[in-house]
């Protein structure tokens, strides 16, 4: 592949998000493809090692967009944010150009020791990508079930309009929303405290919730928080872009978790979605309730899952990938698997 057909983020920064963004703004992205998703997710990554990422550029077009992200821990190089999946390589539908795409990510993980690539295809993405074609590159498949929400048609499960119905009637509380029409740096440090005392302590870096801020403010954001006598007690942000939106982070006082008040606050998330035309919503945390290869869900997660399964949808694929470049790093990914899976299987007595 010829050299000037790539433009490399490390080399090329303006040139670089020009065309990354002109390809994101004309084809079909989810949120996780915009620069201020990807500039949050290397903020996010504890061991970002090198940012690899590029646009391969046709007739002076751009024709792909790749993320490609390179971590170090322990010595170990992996193409990854935070051990885990990255959203796979977007392009057109030309002849050749797909695997023109893989033999670039190959002799690039070689030339920098990678020895694990983690891709994940956006389930919002079917009709673009409609099967696994991490496969045909040799990855071996770790795909899960995803949920993704009909915001044309919003329908709740009873049990949830029963919480919501709880939440309405007391005039104690009140909803807010808030886009980039309203921005309030205030209330969305109030977010950020909400996050560290829900978690117990403060998770990723300050510069991760910058960035969230920057999504909201340039109107790839929505941030809903839910008041109970004019105090904030929860927020959900939603990231969207084109038809689609993302389910995308939220947080709660404990003090008040003895109530019900994600249901209302996805409620209206989910409206004001539906008002701007998203079609889909993914909701992040994958429905898969058993222990699969890189995923091994607890209690809280499956519990979620449940949840988030009140609004009404469709179940998805959401194809994933990995490929090894290493076989000692492969047999001891397989021995964990192993071991997860094992703890699940009932004998026979």
């Amino acid at each position: 592949m010829l050299d000037q057909n790539l433009i490399f983020r490390e080399e090329k920064e303006m040139l670089f998000q020009k065309y990354w963004s002109a390809y994101a703004s004309t084809h079909p992205a989810s949120p996780r493809y915009l620069l201020n998703h990807i500039d949050y997710f290397l903020a996010y990554s504890p061991n970002l090692y090198k940012d690899k990422s590029f646009v391969m550029i046709k007739n002076n077009q751009p024709v792909a967009c790749v993320f490609l992200p390179i971590e170090e821990k322990d010595g170990k190089r992996s193409i990854s944010i935070d051990d885990g999946f990255i959203s796979a390589p977007i392009f057109e539908k030309q002849e050749n150009l797909e695997e023109q795409i893989f033999d670039e990510i190959d002799r690039i993980a070689k030339e920098e020791n990678v020895e694990k690539i983690m891709f994940s295809i956006e389930p919002s993405l079917r009709e673009q990508y409609s099967y696994n074609f991490l496969l045909q590159h040799d990855y071996l498949d770790a795909s899960l079930v995803s949920y993704l929400v009909d915001c044309q048609q919003i329908s709740i499960r009873r049990n949830h309009k029963r919480s919501i119905e709880k939440i309405l009637a007391d005039k104690a509380f009140s909803i807010f929303v808030m886009d980039k029409s309203n921005a309030d740096k205030q209330i969305h440090e109030q977010y950020c405290l909400l996050h560290h005392k829900c978690a117990g302590k403060i998770t990723r870096s300050k510069e991760t919730f910058d960035y969230q801020y920057k999504m909201l403010q340039e109107g790839n954001a929505v941030l809903v928080g839910l008041k109970f006598q004019d105090k904030f007690i929860a927020f959900t942000y939603f990231t969207f872009h084109q038809s689609s939106a993302i389910s995308f982070s939220a947080a709660d006082d404990p003090d008040y978790g003895h109530l019900p008040l994600y249901h209302i606050v996805n409620l209206e998330a989910m409206r004001y979605l539906q008002k701007i035309g998203v079609k889909w919503i993914d909701m992040g945390q994958p429905l898969t309730i058993s222990n699969q290869l890189f995923y091994y869900p607890d209690e809280k997660q499956r519990n979620i899952a449940l949840f988030k399964t009140g609004f009404g949808g469709d179940f998805r694929m959401q194809f994933r990938g990995v490929k090894y470049f290493s076989k000692s790093l492969f047999l001891q990914d397989v021995k964990l698997f192993a071991e997860k899976y094992a703890e699940g299987i009932s004998e026979k007595k």
